[in-house]
């Protein structure tokens, strides 16, 4: 039973459990709570595509679905929970329960083990750490039910693994950075999540295009952890250390903006340090478009709807169209790369970024 959590329902809010994280209960309704995203807005309904209306599932009434989602800290994990719903509501009879990770591990595998022991017959996964959250996914598989997990791996067995790969987006992403420095420089990384397999990966990317580029120089590595404040702090400490830097090379586009106020804070805008950043955002989207950031790598969080989609199809004994055996325990559902956006096709890009949120403003404009 899920404990300490919030429940919305169609017509009430619920509550039960025994952790401190708090969940979010969609029904494939249409219901105004948990429709989620506006489906015809989602990049991509044309994988593992789907009819709208009942999954017959060995005849159940009703068929629930777990969602163990890193935390809600971000706007962009909470779109991948919206992604989600958007797909439930289209499937009369099934349910959807999210659970707040809250960032933390312990948390988030409590979480799994709520959901398995209050009889969810699929579980979506998106681990705040690939390796710690591994053991949750062994329950899972151990207890016979469907795991797919979302955007970071686990390095042990499940269904699926669906994600796009952020090695290939950082590496396009860092040949942008090149070619506008001319393959000379001086460059600072923040990575995501030390641990994470997005960090790992697009770390790798950097890494892999910079063998084509002997003449950048990596200046210091600090982890960002996805969000805006120890971006901040990273800055300020190299902006002490460092007199001559030329770009940063950013993870995620909260480090980004908190660089750049690093850098306004230490008076140091005119030096005009180049962004290269990740993420899809429709308001970093804007950013690049308007010359404060050079490059942004287009990683869209709009993917719970494959998710929902491939627990349905495997809950139904159905193969997944497109899946393949890979480095890791289990099968991976790569998903199409999307254009690195830079000034030139910003403008086309906006529509289609993440993100209700206002553009932050520019302390160095």
């Amino acid at each position: 039973m899920l404990k300490g959590l919030t429940a919305l329902a169609a017509a009430a809010v619920l509550t039960a459990g025994c952790t401190a994280s708090s969940v979010d209960s969609a029904n494939g309704s249409g219901d105004a709570e948990g429709a989620g995203k506006d489906y015809g807005t989602l990049p991509f309904t044309d994988i593992l595509s789907m009819d709208d209306g009942a999954v017959d599932v060995g005849g159940k009434e009703e068929i629930t679905i777990g969602f163990s989602q890193t935390c809600f800290n971000h706007p962009w994990r909470t779109e991948m929970v919206e992604s989600a719903k958007a797909e439930v509501a289209r499937h009369d009879g099934v349910k959807l329960i999210v659970a707040d990770g809250n960032c933390d591990v312990a948390d988030q595998s409590n979480d799994v083990a709520d959901l398995i022991s209050s009889g969810a017959d699929a579980i979506i996964l998106s681990p705040v750490e690939s390796a710690g959250l591994a053991p949750a996914a062994d329950r899972v598989m151990a207890a016979n039910i469907p795991l797919i997990v979302l955007d970071r791996d686990v390095p042990t067995e499940k269904t699926l693994f669906i994600g796009q790969s952020n090695e290939e987006m950082a590496y396009e992403t860092a040949k942008q950075m090149i070619e506008d420095m001319d393959g000379q420089g001086r460059i600072l990384e923040i990575t995501g999540l030390s641990g994470s397999s997005p960090a790992t990966d697009r770390s790798a990317g950097l890494r892999r295009a910079l063998k084509e580029a002997p003449g950048i120089e990596i200046l210091a590595v600090g982890d960002g952890e996805w969000v805006r404040e120890p971006a901040v702090t990273l800055m300020d400490d190299w902006l002490t250390k460092y007199d001559d830097i030329d770009a940063i090379f950013s993870h995620a586009e909260e480090s980004s903006w908190g660089a750049q106020q690093a850098i306004a804070n230490a008076g140091r805008c005119d030096e005009n340090i180049l962004h290269y950043t990740h993420d899809g955002s429709a308001p970093a989207f804007e950013w690049v478009k308007d010359g404060s950031f050079q490059a942004d790598g287009n990683y869209s969080p709009y993917i719970g709807d494959i998710g929902v989609r491939a627990a349905l199809m495997a809950l139904q004994g159905e193969s997944i169209p497109g899946a393949e055996s890979y480095v890791e325990p289990g099968q991976m559902l790569q998903l199409p790369s999307l254009p690195t956006v830079v000034p030139e096709n910003a403008e086309e890009w906006i529509p289609k970024g993440w993100g209700g949120f206002e553009k932050p403003v520019n302390p160095c404009a």
